[in-house]
């Protein structure tokens, strides 16, 4: 898949979770969104853009990216 496609996505699903009721709960459903919802080819694709310090994802995306990059599912 194209990554900016992705970066699209990744930024699109933080906006739907920016208005939780704090940006560690925003980050943390954005973070489990694309642990559940997107294949892991997607999920490599983005760490690795994400790894080579692009900078298209917003703040919560870019968070919720960096815990994939850990291996995390939750952030909290």
């Amino acid at each position: 898949m194209d990554v900016e496609k992705l970066v699209r996505m990744a930024n699109q699903i933080a906006v739907n979770f920016q208005y939780d009721p704090s940006k560690k709960q925003a980050v943390d459903a954005t973070l489990d969104h694309m642990s559940r919802f997107w294949s892991p080819p997607m999920r490599e694709q983005i760490i690795v853009h994400f790894r080579e310090g692009e900078t298209e994802l917003n703040e919560i995306a870019s968070l919720a990216v960096s815990g994939l990059a850990e291996g995390k599912r939750h952030v909290i």
